[in-house]
């Protein structure tokens, strides 16, 4: 037996800012999850807004390449200073390649700022 389910307006008119809440609480927890996360609300939910702001200028819509996005981005704050990852972001590749080579570039980014700073302290 199948079930017809009968929802109002206001239910539906609810649904895509409870699917948008729990898409910033997503990428709130995955960011809370890398190394060093912000520490505190206010400053997780101000980086968040910022970088979902980015993103939709890139066209960045999908939740999981969201998600990489907000992962580069949190690796490399000013990626989007950098020649390189504006390439990848402009370029006419699909979303989800643009955004894997921008989180492989801002972790080799980082991997080498860390080298760097190894051999400033060895000196």
């Amino acid at each position: 037996m199948s079930r017809l389910w009968s929802l109002t307006q206001a239910e539906l008119d609810r649904m895509p800012g409870q699917q948008q809440l729990i898409r910033r609480y997503t990428l709130a927890r995955h960011l809370l999850s890398l190394p060093a996360p912000p520490q505190d609300w206010e400053s997780c939910a101000a980086r968040l807004d910022q970088q979902c702001q980015h993103a939709a200028t890139y066209g960045i819509t999908h939740k999981d390449t969201l998600m990489l996005f907000v992962e580069a981005l949190h690796y490399v704050p000013d990626a989007l200073n950098h020649e390189a990852p504006l390439g990848y972001l402009t370029s006419g590749a699909l979303e989800s390649f643009r955004v894997e080579r921008l989180l492989e570039w801002a972790k080799e980014h980082q991997q080498a700022q860390e080298h760097k700073e190894c051999a400033n302290e060895l000196q």
